[in-house]
């Protein structure tokens, strides 16, 4: 594995890893309580992340003519800022349903392995096809799994400041 991978494949099994800490941490008669209204429960925001890391949209991919991690630095400012609110596309928007925590744990620990396994097995330097990302453009699978760890770690940032309810 080269030292990007190793670099990438470090970051990716911490985020995964403190994100499911930080969403362990709810006792189950918490985690789909809001902590106010119109905010997203522990759960909620715990399936965004299933959803929205569940592999890197390259179902159809082509060559890369560039670097790697060109678009890294267009990326990184969005999740580094935190005062920053997002809208999520409505795919990747949690349900109103009721989870059990035994569940959402489930789901995590598959897509965090899904993940590691697209870093270990897949070319990342191919560019993904599947989704375009507004206003940056095509990543490649590198660029999205450094997308996924951020994207993580912004909202372990959130889960950590929730009151529990």
């Amino acid at each position: 594995m080269s030292l990007e991978k190793e670099k990438l494949h470090a970051a990716l099994t911490a985020a995964f890893n403190e994100f499911i800490d930080a969403f362990s941490a709810f006792d189950e008669s918490q985690i789909n309580k809001k902590p106010a209204p119109g905010r997203w429960t522990p759960a909620q925001i715990a399936i965004h992340i299933i959803l929205a890391t569940d592999g890197v949209p390259d179902q159809s991919t082509k060559v890369s003519d560039r670097e790697v991690d060109l678009l890294l630095p267009h990326i990184r400012p969005w999740w580094e800022d935190l005062s920053q609110k997002f809208k999520s596309p409505g795919s990747l928007q949690p349900d109103e349903q009721a989870r059990s925590k035994h569940e959402v744990l489930k789901e995590l620990d598959r897509v965090r392995k899904k993940d590691l396994d697209i870093l270990e097995s897949q070319d990342l330097t191919m560019i993904c096809l599947g989704f375009e990302l507004p206003g940056v453009g095509y990543l490649t699978r590198y660029e999205w799994l450094w997308f996924i760890e951020m994207h993580l770690k912004r909202h372990t940032f959130q889960l950590k400041n929730m009151k529990p309810v």
